[in-house]
């Protein structure tokens, strides 16, 4: 028998278990990061399918209807004054009803959500079409936008002390009865260099400034692209997660999928692609025209299909207009350099008086950096295949 002073122990000593977990430890931190990294590759392939979809619906749309989808399409006479005399739109002058991704539904193949959609009413807020407002579609949201959850509506705008989903509900009186909800998009349609809201009183002259695919009340016909489909937006990544970092306090209101409003389903190049994310032009400052910036939360830039169906990584890098000057409007927002945000001519006097063109400043043009160029439909531009 071996004395029990000589019998051999079995198990770790201290030491050795500390190693054993500091070798986990270490293992664990060299893996997470390469766990995120796939998982994001996963989700970015993801968004590049989703605009895919997109681009192609809004494709099979330009074939069957002649023009690509507008951003929106104002209502006038009758369906106009209705909707106006219900309350159902808090800015007169504002009568954007529905957005690109509501008249394309047949394309998705979500043709009986678009039959439910009562288009005679004028208007997302009309309570008949409060149903489809809460239905959210999957190809619609990018899966790293970490703000695009379906919400509950609150029962009226006093309710929630006036900032909400404005697009999607009656804005002057409560809700029906029952619990209403709102989904939302993570892409918006390309406005151009520049978008806001617009009035059916305004004159085609005006709405001639709209320089890109998808704006209110745009009818874009493929062969109109003469800048070349292959570099021309027609959507892109507009982040409802990107809104917040912009401006927390009212973006909860912002992305709303079926609403045709500008700060809902459209985007604009005014300002620098991921604003307010990383290293971006420090001196930029915006309080009403944010909601026009593209952006996502995928590191280093964001995803956009152009016009020929092809979906393309835009970096934060690319080139745009500069920033330098201080130039602002009468809100305080930055301007690019040599430009200007005018008042509306009188000669449509029933558009708030917040509502601007960006115009040419002592007529010196605005030098578009790439990103802009590529937002434009027949700028006319030359675009090196490596500019971006």
């Amino acid at each position: 028998m071996v004395p029990r002073t000589l019998r051999r122990r079995d198990g770790f000593t201290l030491i050795e278990l500390l190693v054993v977990i500091a070798i986990i430890a270490v293992l664990i931190a060299l893996l997470l990061p390469a766990v995120q990294s796939a998982r994001e590759a996963a989700r970015r392939a993801q968004c590049t399918n989703n605009l895919k979809q997109i681009a192609l619906a809004a494709m099979n749309y330009e074939s069957t209807n002649g023009t690509l989808p507008g951003g929106s399409y104002s209502v006038g006479g009758a369906n106009w004054a209705a909707a106006l005399a219900n309350g159902y739109y808090v800015w007169g002058t504002y009568p954007e009803n529905f957005s690109s991704f509501a008249r394309m539904l047949p394309f998705f193949e979500q043709a009986p959500m678009y039959n439910a959609i009562n288009f005679s009413s004028g208007t997302s807020a009309a309570p008949d079409n409060l149903t489809i407002a809460g239905v959210q579609i999957a190809s619609l949201i990018c899966p790293s936008d970490t703000k695009n959850e379906t919400i509950s509506l609150p029962a009226s705008r006093a309710s929630a002390g006036g900032v909400v989903p404005g697009w999607s509900f009656n804005e002057v009186y409560p809700l029906p009865p029952g619990n209403w909800n709102q989904a939302f998009t993570s892409y918006g349609g390309n406005a151009g260099t520049f978008t806001f809201g617009y009035s059916n009183l305004m004159s085609s002259s005006i709405l001639g400034f709209f320089n890109g695919t998808i704006y209110n009340d745009s009818s874009v016909k493929l062969a109109q692209i003469t800048d070349g489909t292959s570099n021309t937006f027609i959507f892109g990544e507009h982040s409802k997660g990107h809104l917040f970092i912009l401006d927390p306090g009212y973006a909860i209101s912002d992305n709303s999928w079926n609403s045709g409003r500008w700060y809902d389903s459209l985007f604009a190049t005014l300002y620098p692609l991921n604003m307010g994310i990383g290293n971006y032009p420090g001196n930029l400052n915006s309080s009403y025209y944010y909601p026009t910036a593209a952006g996502s939360f995928h590191p280093g830039g964001c995803n956009f299909a152009f016009c020929d169906g092809s979906v393309k990584f835009i970096k934060n890098s690319i080139s745009s207009w500069t920033f330098q000057t201080g130039n602002a409007d009468s809100f305080g927002d930055s301007m690019p350099d040599n430009t200007t945000f005018v008042s509306v001519p009188a000669a449509a006097p029933a558009i708030k008086s917040g509502s601007y063109l960006l115009n040419s400043l002592n007529g010196i043009p605005a030098t578009l950096g790439v990103y802009q160029q590529l937002s434009t439909r027949a700028g006319g531009e030359v675009i090196s295949a490596d500019a971006y």
